[in-house]
């Protein structure tokens, strides 16, 4: 299981390098916010995120104004559960399907996932490593961008506790 897990994980981030050169990269950077309104965990739990985008020079155009591409995504966030406060670091890739020449972007993303502290009051997420999967739609106009994303973060049973923690995040950010 471990390898297979291993393995999905090297291909989904190797799509993140180049396969074909586009004529420019862009970069993003923001904040987002966000909570967990699942009924599987004990606690209730806000974040707060920065991030980092960094375009791939990979990119398909499927379209007049409708692109494929792929990007590095780095975020840290801080995590707070009932006064349980901590943190997690998480670095990966996404795949981003935009329309309109980039106006509106549709993305699902992969990052591995250090969460500093497992145990937040009654929940406990099994351990350090995490994976956190999401979908996302952002709205970018000019160098302004309005995201919502829903994440998944769990440890898709590498320890024996794997409840999950599902956060709806929205959030601004800048490109350049």
């Amino acid at each position: 299981m471990r390898r297979y897990l291993s393995l999905a994980i090297l291909c989904f981030l190797l799509l993140s390098f180049p396969v074909n050169a586009a004529t420019k990269t862009d970069m993003e950077v923001g904040a987002r916010g966000g909570r967990d309104n699942s009924n599987n965990l004990e606690e209730n739990y806000t974040a707060a995120e920065i991030y980092f985008l960094k375009d791939s020079p990979w990119t398909l155009q499927m379209g007049e104004q409708t692109t494929l591409s792929s990007r590095f995504d780095l975020g840290a966030t801080y995590l707070n559960a009932s006064g349980n406060k901590g943190g997690m670091l998480a670095a990966g890739g996404d795949l981003v399907l935009g329309f309109w020449n980039g106006g509106l972007e549709l993305e699902v993303g992969f990052r591995p996932t250090w969460m500093f502290d497992h145990t937040y009051g009654d929940d406990d997420f099994g351990g350090g490593m995490q994976f956190t999967s999401h979908v996302g739609l952002a709205i970018n106009w000019q160098n302004l961008v309005l995201n919502y994303r829903l994440q998944h973060t769990s440890n898709a049973g590498i320890y024996d506790d794997n409840p999950g923690l599902n956060l709806h995040m929205v959030g601004f950010g800048y490109r350049f």
